[in-house]
């Protein structure tokens, strides 16, 4: 039994003051009265003093009874009790609660065993008076208090007066009530019996944290709460007596000459206490509230120091998670040390290396002799929550986590593996096939043994490969280092489980699937190669292509669990582990009838989880997540599981619950409950014996002394961005801040302005993307469908895109001004009000015609410069292609004449239609592309420029005609048919020569109903086993092949004569109702070639059982199962797409359902079969015959061949069927396009409409939107000037002579600032005139200009920078702190800009290629590694370096062996990896040099990047080159990171070792967005908002000190010029500062 005492000293004068004043700490007059009892021999003196105090109780309690009747007290209006005795709270009574004590419960056949006793000893103090509120006691009351101290005192003295020692009296036997979540204690003694049920003394709180220790219901944090509460329900027994002991009287010190020793005795109730808390007639509340009860006494008795604690420890973080885990003890022997270095293994083991792996072992259940003999185990130790414990002569067991007792000692699972968490680059690859070697199966365990496997539901045979899971980027790199480490060891790549190349298990279906897999793996035949002929006997090939090990010696086929367990090592990845949780995962449990006959399922199932594993490795354990990988790995049979990684807790502690599911250690802590439990404070002891027995984790800080690993050094390259990056940044700045709503200093446009955490995170991705180049993030986004990897454009063709986007901004605009104006002029002739109504409206008409013809003239001057360029284009493509002596690509397909090529070329001439004659010549290249798509463009425009002009003229005649101006009415009248003739020229020839192309196809010689038709019988009779076969392929040929090709024959007839009508109808053929037949012909035609479409779709599934993506979209049948009835039912119930701008009417809908019978009937004879899977079923027989000159196998073999060629011929002539009808589709098409036209110039002279409540208020507001579109035209001309600008000095970088002249003082400047309008003023003036009162103008055009969008620039490069643009007015604030990063050599840098490169791809991506050109001249043959966040600037990159002559390679384009070609080729000098996607476990020690293109936030990517070079197996020193882009947001993400302490590149952190520890604390921080709480955000984001406020206003989080300004700028009152003096700009290289760890922000972006 557990013996415990505690001390407590309270206040005898404190009070409830929400109830009334009574004190619970101690009863006095009560207690008074109990000492009285309990003293037989009291003095004379102290007896009459007893009987004057009760005489004076009874009077006192008559005054009391008289105050609380009567109305003397008033309020006081300051809350305070009146000199006159009043309280300003009204009278309080002394009158202690009502409580009920708890008496131990006697159940039939139960045993209390007394397992903890406690002492509590009470002291008392009266010089104190707390309170738990802010009433106090009247006047009375405290009389009343002052009276029973009094008396108590006088008790004490007498008792004390002749002690010359302590005395102790015993009150006898105490009981335990609870008020208000505290105990209250009350004495049973008989022979008090006047105390019985009355409040004592309230007992002082054995309380612990109740958060720290997961303790939900508050009350049950107290011990002897909880006790209560256990009592309540029977499970427990207490046992209390109550002493007091008496002190010999000393110097008066305020406290009472006594104390209290209340003892209590605990007994658990046996079997009660062993069972589960039952949830009958109780809440799940109060359940909970005595788990917490009983969790709280069973700690408190099996653990030291869980009585009582107010300690509050910080939850368990990733950084102390890290800290917890240690290195591998030292092995007991120098034997045992050498025995770690298997023999097959070719590297030599670094000492902690052999330790690790020793570690390993036992945890794999083996351990090391002294003498280096590795044997099992005699008695394995696993880790258990549970402690056994002796009470009597009963044996308990304890579980420390879940506070559950058991008389049952539990069961502890064996389980093997464990957390192999070796700081990056120490080895952790090498340490695995160490153990792999040194620990293999035994030959015992082989597939003869099976077992059934609970997780995956099925019986699992044995193999003795280890299974490793990696993320794809490393499944090579396993590969190449097994081969290079272990070359005995035998490696399979397994892909999939429809990729494998042996049947999975010996069923019909897989054996097919085998046999299908032979035929495909079959060497082609070809022409003049001298390869073997098709009739050759090739059975015996084996479907593995590097040996026979898919059959056995004697030539039998193996199934899976066989074939794997010839390999050692199995790698797969995690993303087939997420592809085949649909066929791993156990059939589910159906409820099933009686009456139900269910079949066997033949299911699949995942050949991971058909064999159990010696051991599974889950290498970068912490990218399993939560998903379907994981869900996958719990189902996967093993005898070992272990954990490789480096950082296997990301960012939370709740990462690290998926790696304990797959160690299979979650049993032991159970559920999700329970290990949010273990990371409380209170579970620290707990937490740490757990993770230190399952994991093991080696610091390159603490083996420094094993290491080899040479110097790292990390430098800062800042980059100056280039004019129109800085406009592209400074434009998404702009639009960054209107979206936040903030100007650039930081101030909120609107009251009540709150931060969106999302929309912050997303504004700081996408600015730090334009740090590295303008169009990242617009290259690959291959969701949307625009997925062009050759898209990449110059910093020049970035200017002229923006000037393009502009200019058709200013059409676009233009077109709706001149729209606005013809809608304007047909309300005005609606308008009745005004007597000259259609005079107004002709001369709105005239103006629109004035604004159209300029539109007209402006895009025919665009459309002549533009084929001036195309001039040019064609002259450069000329001169290239007789440089190269290569013939134009016209004549080169030409010459071809015949074959796939000419018609391929062929087909484009006609897709195209006519060339346009500016278009012959151009060269068949993007630029050649990219000017036929613009021309194309501006012709558009010209089209319907021009129909709005057939619109006025049009217009105008009908007002003439009103008017009564005949002869003008029809010259408007011509000018409208004649543009309308114009405009549907193009469009009448294309139809027109499309019809004539199709008429052509048709009377080609081999396109006839004979070339389709099947002669029968196609197969002859078979044998007994195929003869069945056979007849159903004949049947099936007549049936549904040769009644499909009439049928295709009869509709494609139909559709030739509908599609080939004449556009338009003849002389005498005019009724008035032509057009609307022509819309009927065009109806029926799309009914019947969808039909035709789907015929053709059926033919196809019946031979090779697919149909093509497009057929599938174009016909979008339902999916239905394959049986009759189904089939039928669907049958009239097809999806009739309508094409959009054709009209379908009833009758063409009825006339779809009659074609779709028609076709299903034919294909309801297929009954879901197919050519191709008959031919299969028909190989598999072959299979099955061993003996290769049976005469079945002869014959079936001549079918299968026969059976070749008849699918080969048939898909021949599908693809001209396809071809035809391709044309049938353009003919289509371009009849539809051609009425679609006809239809859009009637609809444009249709009578205009209005919503407003008369025409008059319609004009009003024409009005209105015409004047909003002259200020937008007019603003997006100015800016059209000044990209202008931009562009005109963006070849040569040379300001022309006005440019450097101020407008405003005409002098000559050296900075300057330039207004969107393309105005240019000195820096002086612009600031002086932005503080004058009409500075919302440009000086010169009156334009309204943005003070934020002006735009800053030098004319001479070498002029210092000048401060931040003015915002409102006023310069944003700037920070001049200064911080000492390490930044590259100066000279250096000056000497690596001076080399030449090709191409324009921005000022970074520019001058890395320039940094790893010159790393080529002087390090020749040295290998970088460059890491970016995003994947289009690797794209851009790649492309850089590519036109520089510079080797680089990608892992995300699918190499599975990238990195070691990338080792082993010396050619290959740059590998470019993504920062967030592939940072972790690549090994990439040839590489010496890293260079990371952007500023990182997420400080643990830094940290994985920077280790692949970083590690064992580096033999040269490394560098590390941070590229950041100058004044943007990226130069605060490094200050911010350097006020945090976490920089690398500051002077003293830039050289050496990284420690990772405080990266660990700040990747754990919180998240400030409550939706990214749930799910955390992957990818290198920021947590805080705070965090991404100081990057976007680093001086909103930076001391005053360091933003007040070196100068200010004074203006007197009312002067008109203003004087400035430039403030100095802080230099970053170097910054010098006395004390790194204060470094803040350095600028404003």
């Amino acid at each position: 039994m557990k013996e415990t005492t505690s001390s407590h000293h309270i206040s005898i004068r404190a009070y409830q003051s929400h109830t009334n004043a009574f004190r619970p700490n101690l009863n006095l007059s009560l207690f008074t009265e109990i000492v009285h009892a309990a003293i037989d021999d009291l003095p004379s003196k102290l007896k009459t003093k007893r009987k004057a105090s009760q005489l004076e109780d009874t009077r006192r309690a008559k005054r009391t009874r008289t105050s609380r009747g009567s109305q003397d007290h008033h309020d006081n209006d300051d809350g305070q009790s009146s000199t006159s005795g009043s309280s300003g709270f009204g009278e309080m009574e002394v009158e202690y609660p009502n409580i009920r004590t708890t008496c131990n419960k006697v159940l039939p056949d139960s045993d209390a065993v007394p397992v903890f006793q406690h002492v509590l000893e009470i002291h008392f103090d009266a010089s104190e008076v707390e309170s738990s509120g802010s009433r106090m006691p009247n006047a009375s009351v405290l009389d009343i208090w002052d009276n029973e101290d009094q008396e108590l005192q006088d008790v004490l003295v007498a008792l004390t007066e002749s002690l010359s020692s302590s005395k102790t009296i015993d009150l006898g036997e105490a009981r335990f009530s609870e008020y208000e979540g505290r105990a209250v204690c009350v004495l049973s003694n008989p022979r008090y019996h006047f105390a019985s049920e009355i409040w004592l003394f309230r007992v002082p709180s054995l309380s612990i944290d109740a958060y720290s220790n997961d303790i939900l219901s508050p009350p049950s944090a107290d011990l002897l709460t909880a006790t209560r509460m256990l009592q309540d329900v029977g499970r427990v027994r207490v046992q209390a007596s109550l002493k007091m002991v008496v002190q010999p009287q000393g110097p008066d010190s305020g406290a009472f000459p006594f104390s209290l020793q209340l003892e209590f005795t605990v007994s658990l109730v046996f079997p009660i206490i062993l069972q589960r808390i039952p949830l009958k007639h109780s809440t799940k509340r109060s359940v909970e509230a005595l788990q917490d009860a009983q969790r709280r006494l069973l700690r408190a008795v099996y653990l030291p120091d869980q009585v009582t604690s107010t300690a509050v420890n910080n939850p368990i973080s990733v950084s102390s998670f890290y800290s917890i885990m240690g290195p591998a003890q030292q092995l007991p022997s120098a034997a045992a040390a050498n025995a770690m270095q298997p023999v097959a293994l070719l590297p030599t083991l670094l000492p902690f290396q052999c330790r690790s792996v020793g570690w390993l072992l036992e945890r794999e259940g083996m351990s090391v002799t002294s003498d280096g003999r590795i044997v099992p185990q005699t008695t394995p130790s696993e880790f258990s929550f549970w402690e056994q414990t002796q009470e009597g002569n009963r044996t308990l067991y304890f579980n420390r986590l879940s506070g559950e007792l058991s008389e049952v000692e539990p069961d502890t699972p064996a389980i093997f593996g464990g957390m192999l968490a070796e700081e990056p680059g120490l080895g952790k690859t090498v340490e695995t096939i160490a153990l792999m070697l040194l620990n293999p199966a035994p030959p015992e365990w082989n597939p003869s043994l099976s077992r059934w496997d609970p997780n995956a539901s099925l019986d699992a045979k044995a193999v003795k490969s280890t299974l490793i899971v990696t993320p794809p980027a490393l499944a090579s790199q396993w590969k190449s280092e097994l081969a290079r480490h272990a070359p005995s060891l035998k490696v399979l790549v397994y892909d999939g489980w429809t990729k494998v190349k042996v049947p999975i298990t010996k069923t019909d279906r897989e054996l097919a699937r085998f046999a299908k897999m032979e035929l495909d793996s079959k060497p082609k035949k070809r022409k003049n190669k001298g390869k073997k002929k098709a009739d050759d006997n090739d059975d015996d090939m084996d479907v593995d292509r590097d040996g026979t090990l898919s059959r056995s010696d004697d030539g039998e086929i193996l199934d899976w669990c066989s074939y794997v367990h010839q390999f050692d090592v199995v790698i797969t990845t995690y993303s087939v582990l997420r592809t085949e949780i649909h066929v791993a995962r156990p059939a589910p449990d159906r409820p099933r009838r009686e009456e139900a006959l269910y079949s066997v399922s033949g299911r699949a199932r995942s050949p991971l989880v058909l064999v159990e594993w010696k051991r599974v490795v889950m290498d970068e354990v912490q990218m399993v997540g939560g998903g379907h990988a994981a869900e996958m790995v719990s189902l996967i049979p093993r005898l070992s599981s272990l954990a490789v990684s480096g950082t296997p807790a990301k960012s939370q502690m709740s990462d690290l619950i998926h790696v304990l599911k797959f160690l299979r250690i979650d049993q032991l802590v159970g559920g999700f409950r329970l290990w949010n439990r273990l990371l409380k404070p209170g579970f620290a002891e707990e937490f740490s014996s757990f993770l230190g027995y399952y994991g093991v984790r080696t610091m390159k800080s603490s083996v420094t002394a094993e290491l080899t690993i040479p110097q790292q050094t990390r430098y800062l390259v800042g980059i100056d961005l280039g004019k129109v990056e800085r406009h592209v940044y400074d434009q998404a700045l702009e639009e960054v801040l209107l979206q936040l709503g903030l100007d650039a200093r930081g101030v909120a446009a609107f009251s009540g302005w709150q931060a969106s955490s999302n929309l912050l995170r997303t504004s700081i991705r996408r600015l730090r993307g334009i740090c590295t180049h303008p169009q990242v993030g617009q290259l690959q986004k291959k969701g949307d469908g625009l997925y062009k990897p050759g898209a990449l454009k110059t910093i020049k063709a970035v200017l002229e895109s923006m000037r393009d986007q502009n200019w058709k901004n200013m059409m676009e605009d233009w077109k709706a001004k001149i729209q606005l104006l013809i809608r304007h002029a047909q309300l005005q002739q609606k308008d009745e009000t005004v007597v000259n109504h259609y005079q107004n409206a002709l001369r709105t008409l005239e103006a629109a015609e004035t604004e159209t013809q300029k539109h007209l003239d402006e895009l025919k001057e665009v459309l002549a410069d533009h084929d001036a360029k195309g001039k040019a284009l064609i002259e450069e493509a000329a001169a290239l292609r007789q440089q190269r002596n290569e013939a134009p690509p016209e004549l080169a397909a030409g010459d071809k004449g015949k074959g796939k090529a000419r018609e391929k070329f062929d087909d484009r001439e006609d897709d195209g239609g006519e060339e346009d004659p500016e278009e012959k010549g151009l060269p068949k290249t993007p630029a050649g592309d990219e000017h036929r798509t613009k021309r194309r463009a501006i012709k558009q425009r010209w089209r319907e420029g021009c129909l709005m002009l057939h619109r006025v003229k049009f217009l105008q005649g009908d007002v003439y005609h009103v008017l009564g101006r005949a002869e003008q009415e029809d010259a408007a009248y011509q000018a409208a048919e004649k543009l309308r003739r114009e405009l549907l020229k193009a469009t009448e020839d294309d139809a027109n020569k499309a019809m004539v192309i199709l008429q052509a196809n048709g009377k080609k010689k081999n396109f006839s109903l004979d070339g389709f038709l099947v002669d029968l019988p196609f197969l002859d009779q078979g044998g007994i086993r195929s003869s069945d076969l056979m007849e159903e392929v004949n049947t099936v040929i007549e049936e549904v092949f040769n009644e499909e090709t009439n049928l295709l024959w009869k509709w494609r007839a139909h559709i030739m004569g509908l599609l080939t009508k004449s556009l338009n109808p003849g002389e005498n053929e005019a009724d008035g109702q032509e057009y609307q037949r022509t819309l009927d012909d065009q109806g029926e035609a799309e009914t019947y070639m969808q039909a035709y479409a789907a015929l053709l779709a059926d033919r196809r599934e019946a031979l090779v059982n697919e149909r093509t993506l497009l057929a599938t979209h174009d016909v979008r049948e339902k999916q239905v199962r394959q049986t009759k009835a189904a089939m039928r039912a669907a049958a009239v119930d097809d999806d009739f797409d309508i094409p959009e701008g054709l009209e379908i009417q009833p009758e063409h809908e009825v006339l779809h359902k009659e074609l779709s019978t028609q076709r299903k009937n034919i294909l309801l004879k297929l009954q879901g079969r197919a050519i191709k899977s008959m031919l299969i079923e028909l190989n598999a027989i072959s299979m099955r015959i061993i003996n290769d000159k049976d005469p079945e196998r002869v014959i079936i073999k001549e079918a299968v061949d026969q059976l070749r060629r008849f699918i080969s011929d048939q898909t021949s002539l599908h693809d001209k069927l396809d071809a035809d009808l391709a044309l049938m589709r353009k003919a289509f098409n371009e009849r539809i396009l051609y009425f679609r036209q006809l239809q859009e110039i009637s609809d444009s002279v249709a009578e205009v409409e209005w919503e407003e409540s008369s025409a008059a208020a319609a004009i009003q507001v024409c009005q209105t939107e015409k004047n909003q579109l002259d200020a937008k035209i007019n603003t997006t001309r100015a800016r059209q000037r000044y990209l202008d600008n931009l562009a005109q000095n963006q070849d040569d970088g040379v300001v022309e002579e006005e440019d450097k002249t101020c407008i405003l003082c005409r002098c000559d400047f050296a900075r300057g600032f330039i207004t969107h309008c393309a105005h240019v003023f000195c820096e002086l003036c612009m600031k002086a005139w932005l503080l004058r009162k009409e500075g919302k103008t440009c000086p010169v055009c009156r334009v309204p200009i943005d003070p934020e969008n002006v735009q800053r620039f030098t004319v001479n490069a070498n002029v210092v920078e000048p401060p931040p643009q003015p915002v409102a007015g006023e310069p944003a604030p700037q920070s001049h702190r200064k911080i000492n990063y390490n930044t590259i050599d100066p000279t250096l840098f000056a000497e690596i800009q001076t080399m030449e490169t090709f191409g324009d791809f921005g000022s970074k991506i520019q001058t890395l290629v320039r940094h790893l050109s010159y790393l080529k001249l002087t390090d020749p043959g040295a290998k970088s590694i460059i890491f970016s966040a995003w994947a289009d600037s690797l794209h851009i990159v790649e492309r850089a370096l590519r036109d520089n002559g510079i080797r680089c390679l990608r892992i995300d384009q699918g190499s599975k062996s990238a990195t070691e070609k990338f080792a082993s080729d010396p050619g290959i000098l740059v590998l470019l990896l993504h920062g967030e996607r592939e940072n972790a476990g690549l090994n990439i020690t040839c590489a010496s040099r890293v260079f990371l293109l952007e500023s990182v936030v997420h400080h643990s990517f830094e940290i994985q990047a920077i280790a692949r070079i970083d590690r064992l197996g580096q033999t040269r020193p490394t560098q590390v080159y941070c590229y950041y882009a100058e004044d943007t947001i990226e130069c605060n993400i490094l200050d911010l990171a350097a006020r945090k302490g976490l920089s690398l590149y500051t002077k003293e952190n830039s050289s050496g070792t990284v420690s990772v520890s405080p990266f660990n604390q700040d990747s754990e921080q919180g998240i400030d967005d409550p939706e990214k709480r749930k799910v955390l955000q992957k990818g290198d984001f920021i947590h805080k908002v705070d965090d991404m406020l100081s990057i976007l206003f680093p001086h909103m989080f930076e001391d005053l000190e360091y933003l007040l300004p070196p100068t200010e700028v004074t203006m007197e009152h009312g002067a008109q010029d203003v004087e400035m003096t430039d403030a100095e700009r802080p230099q970053r290289i170097p910054r010098v500062v006395e004390v790194n760890a204060v470094a803040g922000p350095s600028r404003l972006c």
